[in-house]
């Protein structure tokens, strides 16, 4: 005789797990959904803008980092950017950056931040003093890594802005203070259609 089932009981050795009709075992948790996912999707939270301190922060870091690395390789080059000098007895430090060597280092600071930035925000959206500090570049769009276009728009204005004079430089990377949405966006981010974010 056969007995009922029993939805309590495992199935016999054999048996199908459940009776023919019956209804399917509920889907697993959505990426991202709340009841148990892998969290937000990376990029996601656009709505959640990095403050200004954090951005001021990386920024930092990845000033130190890019400014070694060009100041390294200057040196590679022959390039010697401070020169001691012995004059009556004292010792005196001058910089060397004149003429062609100007242009020089300048050309390498340029490749060496626009190599740096725009692969980085690509491949990971943010740079390693984003990670540092838990801010990452979105689009504003999908909230997705920004795409080649736009990571080159948000790096081309303050470094042009910054080789004509730094002083420029310095006023776009405050835009975001003049944002009137309140998300902190700057200037070089509404013409990449982007947004800073926080991911800590």
């Amino acid at each position: 005789m056969t007995q009922p089932y029993d939805p309590n009981q495992p199935p016999p050795y054999g048996a199908p797990a459940q009776p023919y009709g019956s209804p399917p075992p509920p889907p697993p948790p959505a990426y991202g959904s709340p009841d148990g996912g892998y969290g937000p999707p990376p990029g996601q939270r656009v709505n959640d803008p990095a403050p200004m301190g954090m951005r001021l922060l990386a920024r930092i870091i990845d000033g130190i980092l890019t400014g070694g690395i060009s100041l390294a390789l200057s040196y590679a080059f022959g390039m010697h950017v401070f020169e001691t000098t012995n004059s009556n007895g004292t010792h005196e430090v001058s910089f060397q950056a004149y003429n062609g060597d100007y242009f020089e280092l300048a050309l390498i600071g340029l490749i060496i931040t626009a190599g740096y930035e725009i692969g980085m925000l690509v491949a990971r959206g943010a740079t390693l003093g984003k990670m540092a500090v838990g801010v990452r570049v979105a689009m504003l769009e999908n909230g997705q890594n920004p795409t080649f276009s736009a990571a080159l728009t948000r790096w081309v204005i303050p470094a042009v802005a910054g080789t004509v004079l730094p002083l420029f430089e310095a006023i776009i990377f405050l835009s975001p203070f003049f944002d009137p949405t309140h998300r902190n966006r700057g200037w070089y981010d509404l013409a990449a259609k982007t947004i800073a974010v926080r991911t800590k």
